[in-house]
């Protein structure tokens, strides 16, 4: 027994140093995160915000009040395969994760086998059978397979950060196209509207000519405006058209362009809630993966800079070999063996200092894109709070002038038929009645989707 006592002692210090690894104090990343933040010196309050700082929306459904987009979203998520993809990644790096644990435990192995051999000249076959259970360990001595865990708990948290992200950006997407398809079924209509003055417009002058009342050149002009406009239409049509597919995709269906679209635009909420500037620190999901980036590549480090010392590993077994079958578990027969092993690189030509250097820039990238990233959102959130503001604040002047030019359009349509005015002063008004409207139609749409775009640059859904 005394025989084993150094052996003893090594395992005494391999169970040990390991407490006393995990306690001595590591480098942590937590100041340089908070300086990269801070120095930004972002406000207490957006630039460009509301008065109202209050907590941002939990939801899709507090900001856009349709049940039949916020169907279509549910939709999107459930099938579509970009996002499927990114689901498995966070599977994966769970696994990876289970698997960075599993170093923290001892490996168990069996093993059973039988040989037979034989003289050429004799025909005797001597049979050969041997058992075994072994067990080996390695020591976490300084805490690389603490760091390794560690990494592949912020990994993880990273990856479940960038499903999030992908997540809202697809309904953000979805919610987008859905807009978008319907802003362009209204200029469709709108298109029609227009096809339909124009050829009211040539019969007029149809009459008039008759009447002697117009020239051909009226005709002339008249029928180009209806050609323009045909083509206008089938341009709006295409575009329509387009803008299905496009949602078919995100929804994970055949692009065939058959999905039925509302012709109103969805309702959102008008008042904007948009918190402060650090709460988003802790809403962006990108802001979270960058953080996590951050802790993971010095963990990385940590892991690096184990290379220098040695490492320990502990092994063990019973075995047993017998030609008789039936001795394999006889007490007489069995064999244990015990093992210590610490190893470690006496010159490596510099390949263990090469590798922390990159460890350490790898942490010094992760914080400096930590940096660009919060820099980033911040101008994402501070440049759709003034794109909502902006939208709200042309909206009267749009509509006002949107109004003005159809009655003036109204006017002129009466004066051409009294013969006050010439032709090609009506169809100027008319065009100018058809780009006043259209603008109206994608301020209109704009405003919804700077809603959208605004949740998404503050988090969207947590």
């Amino acid at each position: 027994m005394n025989k084993l006592s150094p052996a003893l002692a090594l395992v005494l210090l391999a169970t040990a140093v390991p407490s006393c690894a995990s306690s001595r104090s590591q480098t942590s990343p937590e100041p340089l995160i908070t300086q990269e933040a801070t120095a930004l010196n972002a406000p207490e309050r957006w630039a460009f915000g509301p008065e109202t700082d209050g907590e941002v929306a939990a939801g899709w459904s507090e900001i856009i009040k349709d049940d039949a987009l916020l169907a279509l979203m549910d939709e999107a998520l459930a099938a579509n395969p970009g996002l499927r993809a990114s689901a498995e990644s966070v599977r994966r790096s769970e696994a990876f994760l289970r698997q960075s644990r599993s170093g923290l435990l001892p490996s168990l192995g069996a093993s059973a086998g039988a040989s037979g051999s034989s003289p050429f000249e004799d025909a005797d076959l001597s049979e050969n059978y041997n058992l075994g259970v072994s067990a080996s360990w390695e020591a976490d001595l300084w805490g690389a397979i603490s760091s390794d865990i560690l990494a592949s708990e912020y990994d993880l948290v990273s990856t479940e950060a960038v499903y999030r992200s992908s997540r809202e950006a697809l309904a953000a997407a979805v919610a987008r196209a859905y807009v978008v398809a319907i802003d362009a079924g209204n200029a469709v209509a709108l298109s029609q509207a227009t096809l339909t003055a124009q050829e009211e417009t040539l019969r007029i002058v149809n009459v008039r000519y008759e009447l002697g009342a117009a020239d051909r050149r009226e005709q002339v002009l008249a029928e180009s405006d209806i050609a323009s406009a045909r083509d206008s239409l089938e341009q709006a049509l295409a575009a329509q058209r387009s803008a299905v597919r496009a949602l078919e995709v995100l929804l994970g269906r055949y692009p065939d362009g058959t999905l039925p679209i509302p012709d109103t635009l969805p309702a959102v909420t008008d008042v904007v809630i948009a918190g402060q500037p650090a709460d988003l620190l802790r809403r962006r999901p990108d802001i979270v993966a960058a953080e996590s980036s951050v802790r993971s590549a010095f963990a990385n480090t940590a892991i690096a800079r184990t290379g220098r010392w040695p490492s320990l590993s502990l092994s063990g077994g019973v075995s047993s070999a017998t030609s008789d079958l039936g001795d394999l578990v006889d007490p007489a027969a069995l064999a244990l063996s015990l093992g210590i092993r610490l190893a470690g690189t006496l010159f490596d030509g510099g390949l263990t200092t090469a590798r922390i250097d990159a460890a350490e820039s790898n942490g010094r990238i992760a914080l400096a894109n930590y940096g660009s990233t919060v820099l980033d959102a911040y101008a994402d959130v501070e440049g759709r709070l003034d794109d909502v503001q902006t939208l709200r604040n042309r909206a009267g002047y749009v509509e006002t002038a949107a109004e003005n030019a159809r009655e003036t359009l109204r006017l002129a349509e009466i004066q051409y038929r009294e013969g006050a005015i010439d032709l090609l002063d009506v169809l100027t008004f008319r065009q100018r009645s058809f780009q006043a409207d259209r603008t109206l139609l994608s301020l209109r749409r704009a405003q919804i989707e700077s809603r959208i775009t605004l949740y998404l640059a503050l988090g969207g859904a947590i």
